[in-house]
């Protein structure tokens, strides 16, 4: 296996762990505030009394979006990055595999879609509905929903195109 191979196989495994880290990242923001809320340390309690439970939540729920949304732009600049040097290392290659190629150019433009439409979409309507009541859940909720899992349907979708395309490239 060349170098520029080996390289390739490792840009593939960063890009792979990086949706993986986010999908982690992501799934746990929220649950950690329900976490931070169920275990308070008492200076926590005291500190957000005049808040109430009920605001107090809401105002964690507002600060894990908001990292949630830093880390999606970053995600996504980075994905775009890693494949777009992946692409130039495929299309290097010397014979060229064409599967390979149009794999990771599918994985890239999946990767604009997500971060060029789908995550700004996401990131304003999430920051419109940030400190709405949930009960009964506004009307935009659908559309936020349907937003989301597309951006979830994509990405794993380019996820495992990436695995396949690791295992094909470990197989051979």
């Amino acid at each position: 296996m060349g170098r520029s191979q080996i390289l390739a196989v490792a840009i593939l495994g960063a890009w792979i762990m990086s949706t993986l880290f986010m999908w982690y990242a992501a799934t746990r923001s929220f649950a950690t505030v329900e976490s931070v809320l169920k275990r308070a340390r008492p200076q926590f309690v005291e500190t957000t009394k005049p808040l109430g439970e009920d605001s107090t939540r809401v105002v964690l729920r507002y600060m894990a979006s908001e990292i949630n949304r830093t880390l999606f732009w970053g995600y996504g600049a980075l994905q775009i990055l890693l494949g777009a040097i992946l692409l130039m290392l495929v299309w290097r290659q010397s014979p060229r595999d064409s599967l390979d190629a149009g794999v990771v150019i599918a994985m890239l433009v999946l990767a604009v879609i997500l971060t060029v439409f789908i995550t700004p979409w996401l990131i304003s309507i999430g920051r419109g509905i940030d400190f709405l009541p949930r009960t009964p859940p506004p009307p935009i909720m659908p559309r936020f929903w349907a937003l989301h899992g597309s951006y979830t349907g994509l990405d794993a979708l380019k996820l495992l195109a990436g695995i396949g395309l690791l295992i094909r490239w470990i197989l051979r």
